[in-house]
């Protein structure tokens, strides 16, 4: 009897290991991508393939190297020559995930890239390289530190500033709580999930419902802090309320003025001209149409088109004031829904109609001369 048992037994481990062996041969060699991820991969592999954020100190997150079209520096594009060639002349663009290129598969549709191919080929500079240091969801806050500790260290002759929105979330908090920092930020935190070593495991578990998750998200990664006093945004009304703060979104952007975007901005030009290095500002542009698209109805909200007139008024005023290169993209891009994704990121016919802009008024500026 026990030799039948452990005779059994064996049959049943052999059985399983053939499994295993074979399900493991058959996704290495014939399965998709993802089934390869789902089912072999380890989850810092996975976090290393799908993740396109990573930690870095002081600035929260960066974009994560080697992955799809970002390079080993950590920007989207190609890889930037370091120390800079001396007779290159470098553009760093800053700014969140319009100026990355949010919803664009590739790198080569976003504005930046599009401004440098244009500046060469209509305009022959040749010389001028368009480095892309947007990255998604970054506000002034984190420009701000990205360009003191990482961005200059790429010696720019020049830096191009695009933020509006995602300062209009940093003011939408509790106004007794309204401070420097970015209240509504986390730490990074490392989620683990771990995954079975056994890829049979994994099928069954994936069979019965368990969606094995690859990816976290940027909330998921940064959760804001246990005491942070966001706004609960419900637009569900005729006028947005923050439902915790007993607000109106209005009442709560009034009270929270733009002062911090203000000296954000101020902070990032003044290091950039006591390293002699120009500055252009653009004010942010947008469709206020409903789209159906993630996020569509964003831009369509009275209330953050508010917001982001008064961001646009002090990037206008600081150009004036600071006598620095400026265009008023938000006056002159068009809102037709074929530029756009989604209202707020641009589809492929709005980066090549911004970088056509962009390159007309630097080349007309004199000041790549």
């Amino acid at each position: 009897m026990r030799k039948q048992l452990a005779l059994s037994a064996a049959a049943i481990v052999l059985t399983l290991l053939a499994l295993e062996a074979g399900w493991r041969f058959y996704v290495a060699n014939f399965g998709t991508r993802q089934q390869q991820l789902l089912y072999l991969f380890s989850r810092a592999e996975i976090d290393e393939l799908q993740s396109l954020y990573r930690p870095i100190p002081f600035v929260n997150y960066g974009l994560t190297p080697n992955r799809g079209d970002v390079n080993s520096l950590g920007y989207r594009g190609p890889d930037i020559t370091q120390p800079k060639p001396p007779d290159r002349y470098r553009i760093v663009a800053l700014g969140g995930s319009t100026t990355y290129g949010g919803y664009l598969d590739r790198h080569e549709l976003t504005w930046p890239h599009k401004l440098e191919r244009l500046l060469a080929d209509d305009y022959g500079y040749s010389q001028i390289e368009v480095v892309n240091a947007g990255v998604p969801a970054y506000s002034t806050f984190e420009s701000a530190v990205n360009f003191m500790l990482r961005a200059q260290d790429l010696d720019p002759d020049m830096i191009i500033l695009y933020h509006a929105t995602n300062d209009v979330r940093a003011r939408l908090v509790d106004p007794a709580h309204y401070r420097g920092g970015y209240e509504l930020r986390g730490t990074w935190r490392t989620l683990d999930q771990n995954l079975p070593a056994s890829a049979l495991q994994r099928l069954l578990m994936h069979k019965l419902g368990n969606s094995l998750q690859l990816a976290f998200s940027l909330d998921e990664r940064m959760p804001p802090p246990p005491a942070a006093h966001g706004c609960q945004l419900d637009t569900s009304g005729a006028e947005a309320v923050c439902a915790n703060l007993g607000m109106t979104a209005v009442q709560v952007l009034d009270a929270n003025p733009p002062i911090y975007f203000e000296r954000n901005l101020q902070n990032i030009i003044s290091m950039a001209q006591s390293r002699d290095i120009a500055t252009l500002l653009l004010t942010w542009a947008y469709s206020p149409y409903v789209y159906d698209a993630p996020n569509g109805d964003v831009m369509s909200q009275p209330f953050r088109q508010a917001a982001v007139a008064e961001h646009n008024a002090i990037i206008r005023e600081l150009a004036a004031e600071r006598a620095l290169l400026f265009y008023d993209m938000a006056a002159n891009l068009p809102s037709e829904r074929q530029y756009w994704i989604n209202g707020v990121h641009q589809s492929d016919a709005g980066t090549s109609e911004m970088a056509r802009q962009l390159a007309d008024y630097l080349a007309g500026s004199g000041a790549l001369d």
